[in-house]
């Protein structure tokens, strides 16, 4: 019986387990078996922990929302919320040697749950290589450690 009890609870882990999926431009994390309050405050807490500066949320869905009542659609949006973030001295070293490093500045992820989806998608974009000061990919290990730390 407890043979039985562990494999289920092995299997609905999995079931629950984040998912990554990467495109040339994006890095997306999909979770089911939290709430999007939940998940938004795990990430909000985590980027704070990890001494980041919450500039902005912006409720993209409620703007979303507008836009498909006067095109008189069904919204496609549940929940969508912007989180703009940023770390000075990261700032300053993207901007030191590239003055273009200020569109990525603040730094964004979008935390988001489809109409009629059970789970929660969580994306930013990759940084781009703006100077050699700035490893873009040691910036994006450190935002999907930001995520996969706030999701476990």
């Amino acid at each position: 019986m407890q043979i039985i009890c562990l494999i289920c609870l092995f299997f609905a882990e999995v079931l629950y387990a984040e998912i990554r999926t990467e495109t040339p431009n994006t890095i997306s994390y999909s979770v089911s078996n939290m709430s999007f309050e939940e998940v938004q405050l795990r990430i909000s807490n985590e980027l704070q922990v990890n001494a980041f500066n919450i500039v902005h949320e912006i409720n993209i869905a409620k703007s979303l929302e507008a836009v498909s009542k006067s095109l008189d659609k069904p919204p496609l949006i549940e929940k969508a919320i912007s989180i703009g973030f940023c770390k000075p001295s990261v700032s300053y070293k993207m901007l030191e040697k590239n003055i273009d490093a200020l569109l990525y500045c603040p730094l964004k992820l979008l935390i988001f749950q489809a109409k009629d989806s059970p789970s929660i998608s969580i994306s930013f974009l990759k940084a781009p290589q703006l100077n050699e000061q700035i490893d873009p990919k040691k910036l994006d290990e450190t935002i999907e450690n930001i995520i996969t730390s706030g999701l476990d």
